[in-house]
């Protein structure tokens, strides 16, 4: 294959893997398959015809609504597809065809995938996190790759890390207010079911809004483009693209019957595959965040596991004034993580060299 070549195929697999990565962030979380049943429109139930379901083009060419009912067809799906298919464009443009590039690509868009199912469902499904530390560990016999020891030492820090800050968090919360979580947990649902705060939130994911995110996406690569390159577009656009993505996500999931249990109960729904009895006691740290960054471990090793931490706790800080304090809404700490995730694997070795050079501690 010319070399050329390489990018527009790998971006051309992105575009129908992110296709599918939309039906896993849907499915996933409520434990339901991924091959059965085919993709329906969520309005009137009705199989989307294949002509409808090519990626991005497929929405552009319906106008964002249903051939059958007219019902609006979230943007989200095709940023999804767009952000998939840069991302792979860009890890084989920058890689070449290379075990390196693919292990990008694989790893980003896992974590694509938590952000969407955490910023919608509050939920990281296991075939995100396990299944993806899984994928970790496999790569990491590759040629260049990180060594199953450090693979293995990166997600059992991981797991157990984040186990243990759980425990802690939970035991001094309950310490200094014995209800202080389930007071959370109750003003996060009552605040989800608020009719004013459903209408606010509802804007994001209006007309007007997402216009001006795109706008911003589209000003943001420009400017990544003149002060870095082509390659500066590469990084900003697609996180640009995957963040109004995760904002739709979390904004229509204020419509979503998944989180009002007695609504699904009455359709006779399942419960979701990783939602805890009704009865479980509530902890400051969710199980998917715990094997979530087993998987990031598995990818990135110690060290990415500590960086991962630290800008994941502190992009949560920043987030919780406007979700805690505005809309009482709990943090879906899956989204900080990822983001933090995916600059640990592009920076992550310059910034541990820049802080062993600053420290004095550099050869």
């Amino acid at each position: 294959m010319p070399e050329d070549w390489i990018p527009w195929v790998a971006g051309a697999f992105g575009l129908a893997l992110g296709s599918f990565l939309n039906v896993c962030t849907l499915r996933w979380p409520l434990g339901g398959s991924v091959v059965r049943p085919p993709s329906r429109c969520p309005g009137c139930d009705t199989p989307i015809a294949p002509r409808d379901n090519v990626p991005v083009l497929g929405w552009l060419l319906l106008r964002g609504r249903c051939r059958t009912c007219a019902n609006p067809i979230s943007i989200q799906y095709p940023l999804v597809e767009a952000t998939t298919a840069l991302v792979w464009a860009g890890a084989f443009g920058h890689g070449g065809l290379s075990w390196d590039a693919f292990g990008a690509a694989v790893f980003l868009t896992i974590l694509l995938g938590i952000a969407v199912s955490d910023a919608r469902f509050y939920i990281i499904p296991d075939e995100f996190s396990l299944g993806g530390a899984a994928v970790g560990f496999l790569l990491s016999f590759a040629p260049g790759g990180r060594g199953p020891l450090s693979s293995l030492a990166g997600a059992a820090l991981g797991f157990l890390g984040f186990h243990v800050v759980g425990l802690l968090g939970t035991w001094l919360v309950r310490l200094r207010n014995p209800a202080r979580l389930e007071e959370a947990f109750d003003a996060h649902d009552e605040q989800r079911a608020d009719p004013v705060v459903q209408a606010r939130v509802a804007r994001l994911a209006g007309p007007g809004a997402r216009i001006g995110l795109l706008a911003l996406s589209a000003t943001a690569a420009a400017v990544a483009g003149f002060v870095g390159g082509a390659g500066a577009v590469f990084v900003t656009l697609p996180a640009v693209l995957a963040g109004v993505a995760i904002l739709l996500a979390w904004a229509e999931s204020f419509e979503d019957a998944t989180f009002e249990p007695e609504r699904a109960a009455a359709r006779g729904d399942d419960p979701p595959a990783d939602a805890p009895p009704a009865d479980a006691p509530v902890s400051a740290l969710g199980g998917g965040d715990i094997r979530m960054m087993a998987m990031v471990g598995a990818f990135l090793g110690p060290a990415g596991v500590v960086l991962t931490t630290l800008g994941g706790s502190l992009l949560a800080l920043v987030a919780a004034v406007p979700l805690s304090l505005v809309f009482r809404q709990l943090i879906p700490l899956g989204i900080f993580l990822a983001y933090a995730a995916a600059a640990s694997w592009l920076w992550g070795a310059d910034l541990v060299a820049w802080y062993l050079g600053f420290a004095g501690l550099g050869g």
